[in-house]
């Protein structure tokens, strides 16, 4: 769906690049997270995804087009980068007057349907002038909503956000790329929602694509050995490509769950193996915190 190719950005005031030679792709479907320090360059590649910025050199495709070879190649995505609206114009309003001169009245039935997804309805008639920043926050959602988007770009979408309206957003953008096949491409410092949604990662570092990952978000099984399990060849066999050796042979690392995990303590407690059993995170906090401790 989306084809990041080579892309590079040097902003004239600087003598570094923001972005340098990142490429990657992403399938329709599915929910990528984008991770990264501040200023590593995740807000300038969204924006340029987004048509607002200009790469240096490089290519993006979307839906087999370069975004920047014509017009209204974007019409079918949602962005929620900035929160843009104006201050002056309710919120019903502005959400009316956005599909008005995005030429995309037909989705009018919408406004309410998003307002009162995003916890707005009560306060459709009031002005942004005086929300409160999460306010503000869910009426950019809703405006990135209200087309109902084939791809969402949303830069740190769970700022200002309560654990209610936290807990609703992935709610909802779970269910959307479910029924509605939506692709999304998400940032966000919030690792433990961003666990909730994300299915895949893009680790950007100085401006560098560093790493492009699936990460299990399960936690992996330990089981410490009285004897190296090498003389285990029938288990070894048995639990192929499922159960991995560490340490002098005398730790087991397993991917197993239910019946399969209950078969392997089974055996192993016959053959009066196991010593202990305890468990290792495999989370995208345990990742992010390893690449930093390398620095």
């Amino acid at each position: 769906m989306l084809e990041v190719k080579n892309v590079s950005k040097k902003f004239k005031s600087n003598e570094f690049f923001s972005l340098q030679d990142v490429s990657f792709s992403i399938k329709p479907g599915e929910i990528v997270g984008l991770i990264g320090k501040n200023g590593a360059g995740k807000t300038t590649l969204m924006k340029m995804i987004a048509k607002t910025i200009k790469p240096t050199s490089g290519t993006i495709i979307y839906q087999g087009k370069d975004i920047f070879s014509g017009d209204n190649l974007l019409h079918n995505v949602g962005l929620m980068i900035e929160a843009v609206y104006y201050s002056h114009l309710s919120a019903y309003r502005n959400l009316e007057f956005y599909l008005q001169i995005h030429n995309q009245k037909q989705y009018h039935e919408n406004i309410e349907k998003v307002l009162d997804l995003v916890g707005l309805l009560e306060k459709k008639d009031q002005k942004p002038s005086g929300f409160s920043f999460g306010m503000k926050q869910r009426l950019g959602l809703a405006l990135c909503l209200v087309t109902n988007p084939e791809f969402l770009i949303l830069d740190e979408p769970f700022v200002g956000l309560d654990p209610n309206g936290v807990e609703m957003l992935i709610k909802t953008l779970k269910k959307w790329a479910e029924e509605r096949k939506t692709t999304i491409l998400i940032s966000s410092h919030q690792l433990n929602e961003l666990e909730e949604l994300a299915e895949r990662y893009l680790f950007i570092e100085n401006g560098r694509l560093k790493d492009d990952f699936i990460q299990s978000q399960e936690n992996i099984t330990i089981i410490q050995l009285s004897k190296p399990v090498n003389s285990f060849d029938s288990i070894k066999k048995k639990y192929s490509g499922q159960i991995t050796l560490t340490g002098d042979g005398d730790y087991l690392e397993v991917n197993l769950k239910g019946e399969s995990f209950n078969s392997l303590l089974v055996d192993l407690t016959k053959e009066n193996q196991i010593v202990a059993i305890t468990t290792k995170e495999n989370t995208i906090q345990k990742y992010f915190k390893e690449e930093n401790d390398h620095e």
